[in-house]
């Protein structure tokens, strides 16, 4: 209680919001943040292409940064900076895979929790989940997804249950956000709210047909964002809106993001209104890590944690000394092998490194199509960008990388429009990482073999076998070492009835990837349909030195094993199996037969009551009962 009242004095006493509403009537505060949406296809921002009368609206009553820019062109590193105030290269958190934002990061929830704030987040993407670390602080973090997903394009369509476990549509992530702010009550809440819809593949509903795909998105997320807002009416909320970065839109060469520096994908759109928030446009360069810093002043949430990046602005009065702000792509150099980029901001100018250093001045060429030559001004710049970052090498964050790829993440990036390297870049020497610029066209390309590739899965996984057949045949076409897409069609040959087609495909794979696990175990079947059990045991043998944890070949060599009366050869199969599979009943029976076979009683025990535990209604419970009671005895 004496926590709650300190922080209700201070957010009284602080002269940050004292201009127009008393701040003592704020009880919320609103954080949204758009997903891949540029400023300029934002009306209040110029866009004539595009309608948002509800991100106007509130540009109209608060204040509207014009020139706001993201720490990353990437979802997850952004939106850690933006609930950290901290740059990436000090939060850690450098790609949508393989990281997880530290638990020492102290974010912006865990602040207002401990202010005494109630505390939810909704997330529209399963980018953000709360196994990201992002959920530290929220007593409420919804990111879970379920059908279902309605989708209005045809050539969409077998995406649909990919989307559905990935993603939801605007609408939905409101219902959720409104149903979180009514279960607040009257308790002051800090509510973050994500929307995904803007981000590929563009997919607006039928009444936003009339733009183009891109902007029907951002012209229905502002619909909803007016949806929620309205419901918010009986209260005085701070609303905060942003975007965590833009999208290329061809412009440069990317169509993305996530690759290139350019303001396409840095300028972002700030919107801030409600109690003691001026009306005005402010010209001054400003970073999302600005924003917790700023909260924290204005609101005197605590300040403990590591060190603060972000200025804490004053909502009236425009910054008039210029800072370094700092942006950076290292999903390039992580997901694929190629250089990180790196940018320095100070006023207009703008200082981009990498394998081709760019200069260009922002007040006079902020489309970044002419560099500028001052050689003095870059060795300025790029020694203020050595100095910002404590001189961070390339070798120092690939030494922070986690080198494995966790289970369905990979899989599940995939599905939501990123389609990522291999899981293991390359470290060439240093002149070897090539200019993400270069390889764009070459990755646009993989790009749509890939998705064409995801569409033959999906028309396999709705049985049309022969429509699939033909779209891995285009992909095969063009890239004609793809063991994934052999494989594939291989199942949907003998979907149709072609053994002959498959053990073709299959050895096609093979002969592609020598390694392909999928292909390796379907092979390892076949010799056990063809030759018996024990005729695939040297390929069984060889997908666990490529996969030591799969479960079929644990369980095809134990059983080996076990057929052989090797009791103690059998027992590491089945106990990594039970390890890796914990809800496997069969295994647990067998390893508690082959333990106790072997003399060891004890794990007998253990694993034959697991095996009840998991199946009391299996035909042989009654018969393991007795089997445990007489070694009870």
């Amino acid at each position: 209680m004496l926590r709650r009242i300190i922080a209700l004095f201070l957010v009284i006493a602080t002269s940050g919001l004292a201009c127009g509403r008393s701040s003592s009537q704020l009880d919320a505060v609103v954080l949204i943040v758009i997903d891949t949406l540029r400023a300029d296809h934002v009306s209040c921002y110029g866009a004539t292409g595009v309608q948002t009368p509800h991100l106007d609206a509130l540009a109209g009553r608060g204040i509207r940064f014009a020139d706001a820019t993201t720490p990353a062109p990437v979802t997850l590193p952004a939106v850690s900076s933006l609930l950290t105030g901290r740059w990436p290269f000090h939060h850690g958190v450098r790609d949508n895979e393989r990281y997880v934002l530290p638990e020492g990061e102290v974010t912006l929830a865990e602040r207002f929790h401990e202010a005494g704030w109630r505390t939810g987040a909704v997330v529209g993407s399963a980018i953000l989940t709360s196994d990201r670390g992002l959920a530290q602080g929220f007593e409420q973090y919804d990111d879970v997804f379920k059908p279902p997903f309605p989708v209005y394009r045809p050539s969409l369509e077998m995406f649909a249950d990919d989307f559905a476990r990935t993603q939801r549509r605007a609408d939905v992530v409101t219902d959720l956000a409104i149903r979180q702010a009514d279960a607040f009550g009257k308790d002051r809440f800090f509510l973050f709210v994500h929307y995904f819809d803007v981000h590929s593949y563009y997919d607006p509903p039928p009444k936003y047909s009339a733009q183009s795909p891109y902007d029907g998105e951002a012209a229905f997320v502002d619909e909803q964002i007016g949806r929620l807002l309205e419901h918010l009416g009986g209260r005085h909320p701070l609303v905060i809106v942003v975007a965590d970065h833009g999208e290329g839109l061809n412009e440069h060469g990317e169509t993305q993001h996530g690759f290139l520096l350019y303001q396409s994908t840095l300028h972002v759109p700030v919107l801030v209104a409600g109690p003691g928030i001026p009306a005005l446009v402010r010209q001054d360069p400003v970073s999302l890590v600005d924003i917790a810093p700023t909260l924290m002043g204005t609101l005197g949430l605590p300040a403990t944690g590591p060190p603060i990046d972000g200025r804490r602005l004053t909502w009236d009065r425009p910054e008039t000394t210029p800072v370094p702000l700092y942006s950076e792509t290292c999903r390039t150099l992580v997901s694929y092998g190629w250089s990180e980029l790196r940018a320095i901001r100070e006023g207009s100018m703008k200082f981009i490194s990498g394998p081709k250093s760019e200069l260009y001045d922002l007040s006079k060429n902020p489309r970044e199509t002419e560099p500028v030559t001052d050689s003095a001004l870059t060795s300025r710049l790029e020694k203020d960008l050595e100095t910002m970052t404590g001189g961070e090498t390339r070798q120092a964050v690939l030494a922070a990388l986690s080198r494995s790829t966790e289970p369905g993440r990979h899989e599940l990036l995939e599905s939501l429009g990123y389609v990522a390297g291999d899981e293991s870049p390359p470290e060439p020497p240093h002149h070897d990482y090539p200019n993400p610029e270069d390889e764009l066209p070459r990755w646009e390309a993989a790009q749509n073999e890939k998705v064409l590739y995801r569409r033959g899965l999906s028309l396999a996984s709705h049985g049309r076998f022969q429509e699939a057949i033909a779209a891995f045949d285009t992909v095969l076409t063009r890239e004609p070492n793809r063991a994934d897409v052999y494989y594939n069609r291989g199942l949907a040959r003998r979907k149709l009835g072609d053994e002959t087609g498959f053990i073709e495909d299959l050895t096609a794979a093979l002969h592609a990837d020598a390694r392909y696990v999928p292909a390796l175990t379907a092979r390892a079947n076949l010799e056990e349909k063809q030759g018996g059990p024990d005729a695939a045991m040297a390929t069984w043998s060889r997908v666990l030195e490529i996969d030591p944890m799969n479960p079929e070949a644990l369980r095809s060599m134990s059983e080996f094993y076990l057929r052989k009366n090797a009791y103690d050869k059998a027992l590491p199969y089945l106990r990594t199996l039970v390890s890796n599979v914990p809800q496997d009943a069969p295994a647990h029976f067998n390893l508690g037969l082959a333990a106790l076979k072997a003399g060891r009683e004890t794990e007998a025990r253990e694993h034959l009551e697991a095996f009840l535990n998991l199946a009391p209604g299996n035909p042989r419970a009654g018969e393991v009962r007795e089997l445990l009671q007489s070694l009870h005895q």
